[in-house]
């Protein structure tokens, strides 16, 4: 069988992409670095044997691996979209991206198919948008932050009115390619957050990122990892999560509340690796090794 590693360039240096690559290389897997820039979208009648990538044909793969951190925009997408049309086993799928970078749209879909799983209450600023409403709406403090954000990057914590007037005021006279929301602040789980790694759509372990007093709670933004067995109905609800947004390899992270209450804070598609310094080396704990592994086990399947 044969495989593509699907990256952007821009992020090769990217530890994760390098552990990726690594145990690629070590499990001796059949499977090509393909920088995505370079792949030429061919949408056909025909079923295609060939796809353009650079200066050299390439024959059509039958799995692919979607790792271009920080490159999914239109182009990447017509990729997935191209390679899915031919049926080409990717993790993970267009849908999955579409529905993990929005995260808006994350909640609306978790929102529209169960009632008892709970998430921050979410505005999409708009021009528009009134202090009064967000108020009664959402409340302060609250959190802003821009829709496709990674690595704690664009959030920010407002305290008063006055804050989110001023921060309002800024981000109205700018232009920016992306949308901005405004949302509920889970006080209780201030510099904490648990991560679900999900493997194969199924939990694979978890750990909480614990950042002491401050707002967030990335490992990027200094925080520090426990790992833990979370509850049972706390791996329910991310796997259900992950059937819902067809994460396939990916994460759900949870903020914690009151007495208890666990609230999704995003989802991803194909999440960061480096989170354990044991990863690197392990065979046993690394997610991304069985992942492999199952992704061997579904082409062969769809194969027969």
């Amino acid at each position: 069988m044969r495989g593509w590693l699907l990256l952007n360039q821009k992020t090769m240096d990217d530890p994760s992409i390098q552990m990726i690559v690594g145990l690629i290389k070590k499990m001796n897997l059949d499977i090509e670095l393909v920088d995505i820039k370079t792949v030429q979208v061919l949408c056909s009648p025909e079923k295609l044997t060939y796809i353009q990538v650079g200066q050299k044909e390439l024959v059509v793969p039958d799995f692919c691996l979607a790792a271009f951190f920080g490159g999914n925009n239109y182009h990447s997408q017509a990729v997935l979209q191209m390679l899915e049309g031919q049926g080409v086993f990717c993790v993970n799928s267009l849908e999955s991206l579409k529905n993990t970078s929005d995260k808006l749209r994350t909640f609306q879909k978790v929102s529209a198919s169960s009632k008892s799983i709970f998430f921050p209450k979410t505005l999409l600023f708009t021009d528009t948008l009134n202090l009064d409403y967000v108020e009664k709406a959402i409340g302060f403090p609250c959190v802003v932050k821009v829709m496709h954000g990674s690595k704690g990057k664009g959030v920010i914590l407002v305290k008063t009115s006055h804050e989110l007037k001023n921060l309002l005021d800024l981000l109205g006279a700018g232009t920016y390619d992306d949308e901005i929301l405004v949302q509920e602040c889970i006080e209780a789980s201030k510099g904490r957050d648990l991560r679900i790694m999900l493997a194969g759509r199924k939990y694979s372990q978890a750990y909480i990122r614990d950042n002491g007093d401050e707002f967030k709670s990335n490992l990027s933004q200094g925080g520090e990892l426990q790992f833990l067995t979370p509850p049972d109905e706390v791996i329910k609800i991310a796997e259900e999560v992950a059937q819902l947004l067809d994460i396939y390899f990916g994460s759900v992270d949870f903020l914690m509340g009151e007495n208890d209450t666990y609230y999704i804070c995003e989802a991803n598609s194909m999440t960061g690796l480096t989170y354990s310094k044991e990863m690197a080396t392990s065979t046993e704990d690394n997610p991304l090794i069985s992942i492999l592994k199952e992704i061997m086990t579904e082409t062969a399947r769809r194969r027969t």
